[in-house]
């Protein structure tokens, strides 16, 4: 896929188009790795269910659950690097494998972590003072794995890069990105309702192994589309402020 002209940062539908665009070209690329990164998303869970708990956590008293969630984190943060890093790639007419983006990503998986770390902390004040704040930089924030991974930039400028590019566009950006999480709910609502017709028709084991694996290659694909999404509102943002 050809990247050609970046999107406007002024346009909300175009930035959309453009998102689905490269979402539909790198889709069969980069799944395999977005479905690791949604396994990794799932260890913690599997960790408690196996060690005899209850599902689904709110805030357990176990250590050994918050350091697996930690690695968790930082190793769905690195694969998702690796897939938006196969996206850029794609954009720009050049193929690249999963193991030369893993590669590729654990170069700069140490700023990606701090950035991300830097990035929580001041969300979590933002958040405590006027919750505004933190909505702002929550927004600002949504660009800045392609910041780190693409304009290799320390976590402080990276972060400060992020709210200088979307400040201008916010309320774009921020429209971008509810409409997208609204789209997307949408087609939650539908693969929901296709599993409810599956569960009628399959019972047992045969069920849950059929709705495990398609759920695991559905929310790889939401996944696929976001990362999609942030790469076209940074291009956007960075063409804009040129």
């Amino acid at each position: 896929m050809s990247s050609g002209a970046p999107p406007s940062a002024g346009n909300v539908s175009y930035m959309l188009e453009t998102a689905t665009a490269l979402f539909r070209a790198t889709l069969p690329k980069c799944l395999p790795l977005a479905m690791v990164a949604l396994l990794c998303a799932e260890v913690p869970n599997l960790y408690w269910i196996v060690s005899g708990h209850t599902p689904e956590p709110r805030w357990p008293a176990d250590p050994t659950y918050w350091v697996i969630s930690m690695i968790a984190a930082a190793v769905m943060l690195y694969v998702a690097s690796a897939v938006m890093l196969q996206q850029r790639s794609l954009a720009a007419g050049v193929r690249l494998s999963a193991v030369t983006a893993l590669r590729a990503a654990m170069r700069r998986l140490p700023f990606v972590l701090l950035t991300w770390v830097l990035a929580q902390l001041s969300l979590l004040v933002g958040l405590s003072l006027l919750i505004l704040p933190g909505l702002f930089l929550f927004v600002c924030y949504l660009i800045m794995l392609p910041v780190v991974l693409f304009e290799q930039r320390n976590p402080y400028i990276a972060l400060l890069r992020c709210v200088l590019l979307v400040r201008p566009y916010w309320w774009k950006t921020f429209a971008a990105l509810v409409i997208a999480i609204l789209v997307v709910l949408v087609f939650v609502l539908a693969f929901g309702a296709i599993l409810g017709i599956l569960s009628a028709m399959l019972t047992g084991a045969a069920f849950q192994a059929i709705a495990t694996a398609c759920s695991i290659a559905f929310f790889a694909m939401v996944g696929v589309f976001f990362s999609a999404l942030v790469l076209t509102l940074h291009s956007a943002a960075a063409s804009s402020s040129a």
